[in-house]
């Protein structure tokens, strides 16, 4: 599990879109990304590590 905290850097920049944004919404957004990132990278890593014999004609 990683541990996710929001910096008031990154609040204040969501802010500069939203004014009334949460620290809670920037935090799930955060978790978000990371977790399609994560998927992504396995998804690419097990495309790749695919070595599955091809058939010969």
């Amino acid at each position: 599990m990683v541990s996710i905290s929001v910096s008031a850097r990154s609040l204040a920049a969501a802010r500069l879109v939203d004014p009334h944004v949460s620290t809670a919404a920037v935090h799930a957004a955060v978790e978000e990304a990371l977790a399609a990132d994560r998927r992504e990278a396995r998804r690419e890593a097990a495309r790749t590590t695919d070595t599955s014999p091809r058939p010969t004609r």
